[in-house]
């Protein structure tokens, strides 16, 4: 039995063909340089879930089978022969067989919402992440603000107002960095780390104990973050 050629190049994620293409792509972005005209604007190629391209640059846009033709300079039989490859689906004599394709899109939508079920454990750890550092940031300004109130002679709105200030204040500095760091592994850190990171507390808190020793400077405002994994 035959199947369509584009069933075939549907099998491929875009990312994987990019990268086979010689594309280093961004993950989190989903943006690289154009494959056909070259270039080192990373945001200049994007496409779709569907596999549709477009590069914002040359202009130049199509489907996957496009792509590959248009990369390789070669004809359609090649670029299918090419996904096929990709998609590690059997061809023989030109032929591809229909029941092959059937459970490889089977296996791929169960690899498809195992990975929709980890963006959402994901997603609420970085929730979490960054509601930690808008709190703490929150404190950190108030407790600032008050205080300086306090020290151009404001009266104090309670007994022992300015010492609990000071150390409110204390504790935003003291758990600042962790909170950045966390908030910042989760957002920038490698696909395979960020799901770690979400899915177990140990390796949570080793990724952060290395970001901490691995780059974090402390900004000039005491609160900003940066870091290199």
């Amino acid at each position: 039995m035959h199947t369509e050629p584009r069933d075939i190049a549907a099998l491929v994620p875009m990312p994987r063909l990019l990268e086979a293409l010689g594309s280093q792509v961004n993950e989190r972005t989903r943006r690289c340089a154009c494959v056909l005209h070259g270039g080192s604007n990373p945001s200049a190629f994007g496409w779709t879930n569907a596999g549709l391209w477009k590069c914002h640059s040359c202009g130049a846009g199509s489907d996957r089978i496009a792509l590959v033709r248009a990369v390789r300079s070669c004809g359609f039989r090649e670029a299918v022969k090419f996904l096929a490859a990709l998609a590690v689906v059997p061809i023989a004599d030109g032929l591809i067989d229909r029941e092959a394709i059937a459970r490889e899109k089977k296996e791929r939508a169960a690899l498809t919402n195992d990975a929709g079920m980890l963006l959402a454990v994901e997603k609420a750890a970085w929730i979490d992440a960054r509601d930690d550092v808008l709190q703490l940031e929150a404190i950190r300004r108030g407790a600032g603000v008050r205080l300086n109130a306090l020290h151009l002679g404001a009266p104090e709105r309670w007994p022992g107002e300015t010492e609990l200030c000071w150390d409110a204040l204390a504790k935003a500095y003291r758990q600042m960095p962790h909170a950045a760091a966390t908030y910042n592994v989760i957002s920038f850190a490698p696909q395979r780390d960020r799901l770690a990171f979400a899915l177990d507390a140990k390796t949570r808190e080793q990724l952060v104990e290395e970001a901490l020793e691995r780059g974090f400077v402390a900004g000039t405002r005491c609160y900003h973050f940066e870091v290199i994994l």
